[in-house]
């Protein structure tokens, strides 16, 4: 299951505020700069009273942080996967290592120690999320700077920021600072519940959990984002922005599908994307 590209929505999107009284409808679009906007992958959001659903072609991800639970529905399958952190990390380490059993029976001989240290290394992620962020310096150094830039986005004003890691341009985010963040949806509470999740995924930059990226979080609305990979980049960017209520049904599983293994949802048979 590709993450990659969704799960950039989950980073920025959760610095976003609204009242008990309105929700918020998000569609955004979010697109690699070799592969160009005609493959853009499109996301709406659904945001209000603490719990975010965040829909995709391929998989539908929820979050409750009043019930503290993370919903992942299919809907080319009609199942669904809910469960606390610790029932995820214990499902997907099973997923895992039935996945390891069976592939390699499937591969020559002298793969199969390669192979076997490949999935031990993932399986380990799942208690050691750290272990599955990518090219993470022991000392670094984070700098985030507001320019004199701007742009208007989804009919909302927006501010340039920039930020540097190690004095290398890493992320470019427009924020919309009039819409400020609340403390009704506690950032600080989802990295706390969910961060593993983001992190095992292999998806979560690792500046991105620095305190003081998560106090930029705080300041408004990232309307556009690019995240720079050194060779290319990824851009998401806001197309259509509502401020509505939204029927509690928008946050439950449909009826009619049913409960499922991580495995069976497909979180776990592609361990190379």
């Amino acid at each position: 299951m590709k993450f990659k590209k969704y799960i950039l929505l989950f980073i920025t999107i959760i610095s976003f505020g609204y009242s008990a009284h309105a929700g918020w409808i998000i569609t955004q679009r979010t697109y690699d700069s070799d592969e160009g906007i005609a493959m853009a992958s499109v996301e709406t959001v659904y945001l209000q009273d603490n719990i975010m659903k965040v829909t995709h072609k391929d998989i539908i991800t929820i979050f409750d942080l009043n019930k503290e639970l993370i919903t992942l529905i299919s809907p080319a399958k009609n199942v669904y996967w809910t469960g606390n952190i610790t029932t995820y990390k214990t499902d997907m380490k099973s997923g895992l290592k039935q996945v390891m059993d069976e592939q390699l029976k499937a591969v020559a001989p002298e793969q199969r120690e390669m192979m076997k240290k490949m999935f031990e290394g993932m399986i380990a992620a799942v208690d050691d999320p750290s272990k599955a962020i990518e090219n993470k310096p022991k000392n670094y150094s984070l700098e985030i700077k507001k320019t004199k830039e701007s742009a208007r986005i989804a009919g909302y004003s927006a501010v340039k920021y920039q930020v540097l890691v190690n004095g290398a341009l890493k992320e470019e985010a427009w924020l919309s600072e009039s819409s400020r963040a609340h403390d009704e949806f506690d950032i600080y509470k989802f990295y706390g519940l969910f961060s593993d999740f983001t992190a095992q995924s292999g998806t979560m930059e690792y500046y991105q959990m620095h305190e003081k990226y998560l106090e930029f979080a705080r300041k408004g609305f990232p309307l556009k984002s690019v995240n720079y990979y050194g060779g290319y980049e990824t851009i998401s960017e806001v197309t259509k922005l509502d401020k509505e209520k939204i029927d509690l049904s928008v946050f439950a599983v449909p009826d009619g599908y049913r409960k499922a293994s991580l495995m069976e949802i497909g979180l776990t048979t592609e361990p190379n994307e």
